[in-house]
């Protein structure tokens, strides 16, 4: 990652950019209004701005403590495999370290392809010998 290129900044995004990459990335729609709210609760985030525009961004969701989520780790497509994923996520895992207990929980679901990244930062695939598979549902707000 060109350091003198890109910005990193410990913050959160306004909610439109944050949809706006979740769209080009194929995560679905979520409105910008809940996403504003769903942003609110973030324990931290962070973002990357590339000539005033976001391009990358991850935030972490959770208890403060034992349990922490970490979520919408995206990179903008066509800035993907320069580093700024990794430079992101250390920031997240700095601020982890920093704050969560022994023994704490950290999650997050990969998406498909991209556990090796994770993995670099400690994270296990599942199932393994003593976790089944981790599951997930979308709410479908009818």
């Amino acid at each position: 990652m060109d350091k003198g290129k890109y910005e990193i900044i410990e913050g959160l995004p306004a909610a439109k950019e944050i949809v706006k990459l979740r769209n080009l990335v194929g995560w679905g729609d979520v409105d910008q209004e809940s996403m504003e709210k769903g942003l609110a609760s973030s324990l931290y985030a962070v973002f990357v701005l590339l000539d005033e525009e976001v391009i990358g961004t991850a935030r972490i969701v959770g208890d403060g403590s034992t349990c922490f989520y970490i979520q919408d780790v995206i990179v903008k497509p066509g800035h993907q495999k320069m580093g700024i994923g990794t430079a992101v996520m250390k920031r997240i895992m700095n601020y982890i370290s920093k704050n969560a207990c022994s023994g704490a929980i950290v999650g997050l679901m990969a998406a498909k392809g991209k556990e090796d990244f994770y993995e670099k930062f400690g994270f296990w695939k599942r199932p393994n010998e003593n976790f089944g598979h981790g599951m997930i549902q979308f709410w479908d707000k009818k």
